[in-house]
């Protein structure tokens, strides 16, 4: 089993090529689905294998950030929706549908289509995208060069905590996701987005450490800030800048009725 969804969609993001689309895609659904409003204080899960999609608690923000993973849509990039976009939930099981891929990227892309489709015809989405100029930080490699280590490893986990962040078989695509999504220790010290302009292709395992709250250009203290810490342990380095990012905007949608 595979995660799809929260902070293991962060997978999601290093698994995206912008490869063709196997035929017919477009006209894909699940073969059967079941979706209905989560139990208050459910726990936010999704699971994914060559025969079942299932995710429970989760919103409509949830659900596109699974479903758009080729423009990473995190909770900044999306405007418009409806007042419940963040608040109600749904615990969705779907069987998919036979001869799914069973490598690991083909097979997200399949279910991202299959997502797509069903979010279009359950809760009458309709989006579009727009392309604006945007205050960021590029993530870029530092001038000592990169110290990552490409991972050994075959699975996908994340352990992280206040001020300390591990990753084993992780993309760099998902290390950017994680310093600007959920509100993370490094989104409290990051004022912007953070995009990824390193080159680095690949998997790679490694832990970062850090003192929370500490300003990137406060000389005076004790801690480590976040930017010292990607620069001396991980040879990255944040850059600010300015630039072209896609967002996805809310056209029309509506409460699924659930089955």
């Amino acid at each position: 089993m595979k995660s799809l969804c929260a902070l293991l969609v962060l997978l999601l993001a290093a698994a995206w090529t912008r490869s063709a689309q196997a035929p017919n895609a477009v006209d894909e659904t699940f073969e059967v689905a079941s979706l209905k409003p989560s139990r208050t204080g459910a726990r936010l899960t999704s699971t994914l294998d060559a025969a079942q999609f299932r995710c429970t608690a989760h919103t409509l923000m949830h659900f596109l950030m699974s479903a758009f993973p080729d423009i990473e849509v995190q909770p900044w990039k999306v405007s418009g929706g409806p007042a419940w976009l963040n608040s109600d939930a749904w615990d969705l099981s779907a069987k998919l549908p036979p001869n799914m891929p069973a490598e690991q990227a083909p097979l997200y892309r399949r279910t991202e289509q299959l997502l797509r489709n069903y979010l279009t015809a359950e809760f009458k989405l309709k989006t579009h995208r727009e392309t604006k100029l945007y205050p960021v930080y590029a993530l870029v490699v530092a001038k000592s060069g990169s110290r990552l280590k490409t991972s050994a490893a075959s699975q996908f986990k994340v352990k992280f905590g206040r001020g300390r962040l591990e990753f084993q078989h992780q993309s760099i695509s998902g290390l950017v996701r994680y310093l600007y999504v959920y509100n993370s220790p490094v989104q409290q010290a990051a004022d912007r987005p953070v995009i990824d302009q390193t080159g680095l292709q690949g998997f790679f395992d490694f832990t970062l450490e850090w003192t929370p709250d500490t300003p990137q250009a406060d000389a005076a203290a004790s801690g480590t800030s976040i930017y010292t810490a990607l620069e001396q342990q991980l040879g990255l380095r944040l850059q600010p800048e300015k630039a072209p990012i896609d967002f996805l905007v809310i056209d029309h949608a509506e409460k699924p009725t659930g089955n």
